[in-house]
């Protein structure tokens, strides 16, 4: 835990851990990366996908629960093998996101 001092109050950084879960699906030479976790206030589950060539970059969904969410990666997961795309690989990894934790004045 990180702490930062100020002129009215004192921050604390503290480090809250998330599971991430990590989708790949290949096809030639191209990779989608489906990833889920929780919001950084816990408060919500995000999706986002990384599909290639799209020039507006990562998308991100929130769900208010996990189920809609994992139903949510399983038919973005159906599109995707329907289209030729095969998993590649799976993998639930550990992150670390920092939350402030606020004194009063």
């Amino acid at each position: 835990m990180a702490t930062v001092t100020g002129s009215c109050a004192t921050l604390d950084i503290v480090e809250r851990p998330v599971r991430i879960l990590r989708w790949t699906f290949r096809r030639d030479d191209e990779a989608v990366v489906c990833e889920m976790g929780l919001t950084g206030d816990h408060t919500a589950y995000q999706l986002r996908v990384d599909p290639p060539g799209n020039p507006s970059g990562i998308t991100s969904e929130l769900f208010d629960d996990a189920t809609s969410a994992f139903r949510r990666q399983g038919a973005i997961e159906r599109i995707l093998v329907d289209g030729g795309w095969l998993l590649e690989g799976f993998e639930a990894a550990g992150a670390a996101i920092a939350q402030p934790s606020r004194g009063g004045c």
